[in-house]
C-alpha cells in the first residue's frame, strides 16, 4: 500500500434540509392549532398533538382512517368538493366549518387547506390547519344577543311609555262598567279579571320605564286560584281550537310568591303548549307540593303538558336562549327565556322532555322552593 484515496462530498445542502425539516416537524408538533394531512383519497396520514387535544383522536387511532371520522354527517358531501379543489392545485383559507370530536361535541373551525406536492410537483394529499373557534363563536353570539336586548329595551321602554295613558283609560271603563246595575256574577268576575291583567301591565309598563323598583312583598297565594285565574284567560283560546283544559291541583296548595310574576310564568307555558297543540288536543296542568330531590329543599311542581307536535331535537338546546322562537310570525322568542329567568332568581328551575314523533308532546315542569316573607303578610286570592 502506497497511500490512500479520499472522496469528499460536500452535503451541506442536505443537512440543511434535515435541519429544515427537524425545525418544521417541532413546529407542528408544538402548535396550538390542530395540523393534519391526508392523502387524496380523504385517508388521515398525519396528526399532530394539537389535533388530538382538540378532536380527542390519538395519532395512532386515526392515522389510516378517514377523515370523514371528524365531519358530521350532514356535511360529507363537502369533502369530494374539498378534494376536487384541492387536486385542481388551489388553497382554501379560513373556511369555517363544523367538526366533531371523538365523543361527538361539534366544534366551529377554522380551516386553511394546502396541496402537498411530490418531488416532481405531484399534488399528492392536502394539508389542513384547523383553529378551534368554538369560544369566539359564543362570544360573538353573546354580544349580538346583548346588543338585541338593549335595543329591545329601549323599543319596549318606547312602548311603554305610549301606551301608559290608554292603559289608564281602559281600566277607568272597566271600573265604570262594573258600576251599572243588573250585572251577572259571571260578567262582574270577568270584569275582575280584566282589571287585574290590566294592572298587570301596567305594572310591567312601569317596571319596563324604570319609573320605581318594585317594592312589593311575597304574600302567601291558593295555587289553585292562581292556576284557576291563568287559565280562565286562555278558555276562549282553547276553545277555538277545540282543546281540553284539564287541571290537576292538589288541595290547600299554597306558596309565598309575587303574584303578577307567577301570573307571567304560568301565562308564557299555557299559551306555548295551546299553540303547540292541534284541534281536539289536550292540556294539562297539574300542582302539587314536592319535597324536592337532593339539595332542593321542599316547594310546589308545575307541570304542563300537551299532546302538540313537540320540539325536534335541534332545537331543544336553544329552547331558552333569547329570541330563539319555533313560532314563525307571532313568536319573539323571549317568553321561555324570561320564564326561566324569573324562576332561577326565586331559587327555581324549570325542565322539559319532548318527542315530535307520535305519540307527540311536550311536558313543562317547573319547580318554586318554599319560602316566606319575614313579616307574614294576609293572603291574596
Amino acid at each position: 500500500m502506497i497511500g490512500a484515496a479520499k472522496i469528499a462530498r460536500d452535503i451541506t445542502q442536505q443537512k440543511r434540509v434535515e435541519e429544515a425539516a427537524l425545525k418544521l416537524a417541532a413546529i407542528v408538533e408544538s402548535s396550538e392549532d390542530a395540523i393534519v394531512s391526508k392523502d387524496l383519497n380523504g385517508i388521515v396520514t398525519s396528526w399532530n398533538k394539537a389535533a388530538e387535544r382538540i378532536f380527542d383522536w390519538k395519532a395512532e387511532e386515526i392515522i389510516g382512517q378517514p377523515i370523514l371520522l371528524i365531519i358530521p354527517p350532514e356535511l360529507h358531501d363537502d369533502e369530494p368538493r374539498i378534494l376536487s379543489r384541492i387536486r385542481a392545485g388551489e388553497r382554501i383559507e379560513h373556511f369555517e366549518t363544523i367538526r366533531v370530536r371523538k365523543d361527538g361535541e361539534r366544534l366551529n373551525i377554522s380551516l386553511t387547506i394546502s396541496p402537498i406536492r411530490d418531488q416532481e410537483g405531484k399534488i399528492i394529499g392536502a394539508a389542513k390547519i384547523a383553529r378551534d373557534i368554538t369560544q369566539q363563536k359564543k362570544l360573538e353570539a353573546a354580544i349580538q344577543t346583548s346588543e338585541r336586548l338593549a335595543s329591545v329595551g329601549r323599543l319596549a321602554a318606547t312602548v311603554a311609555h305610549e301606551i301608559n295613558n290608554p292603559l289608564e283609560a281602559v281600566t277607568n271603563f272597566i271600573y265604570l262598567a262594573k258600576q251599572q246595575p243588573g250585572l251577572s256574577d259571571k260578567i262582574i268576575r270577568y270584569l275582575t279579571y280584566a282589571d287585574q291583567e290590566l294592572g298587570r301591565v301596567a305594572h310591567i309598563a312601569q317596571q319596563t320605564l324604570g319609573f320605581y323598583r318594585d317594592s312589593s312583598q311575597p304574600v302567601l297565594l291558593d295555587v289553585r286560584e292562581l292556576i284557576e285565574d291563568v287559565v280562565t284567560i286562555y278558555e276562549r283560546k282553547a276553545k277555538y281550537k277545540s282543546l281540553t283544559l284539564e287541571r290537576q291541583v292538589e288541595a290547600n296548595l299554597q306558596i309565598y310568591g309575587l303574584q303578577g310574576e307567577l301570573k307571567q310564568i304560568l301565562s308564557n307555558l299555557i299559551a306555548n303548549a295551546i299553540d303547540a297543540s292541534s284541534p281536539h288536543g289536550k292540556v294539562i296542568v297539574r300542582a302539587r307540593s314536592w319535597r324536592g330531590l337532593k339539595g332542593e329543599g321542599c316547594g310546589v311542581r308545575i307541570t304542563i303538558a300537551d299532546t302538540g307536535s313537540g320540539i325536534a331535537e335541534k332545537d331543544k338546546a336553544k329552547l331558552f336562549s333569547p329570541f330563539f322562537t319555533t313560532k314563525k310570525d307571532v313568536g319573539t322568542g323571549l317568553g321561555l327565556w324570561i320564564t326561566k329567568d324569573l324562576l332561577e332568581k326565586k331559587g327555581g328551575y324549570i325542565r322539559f322532555r319532548s318527542r315530535d314523533s307520535k305519540p307527540s308532546g311536550t311536558v313543562m315542569s317547573l319547580f318554586l322552593p318554599e319560602t316566606s316573607p319575614e313579616k307574614p303578610v294576609e293572603r291574596v286570592a
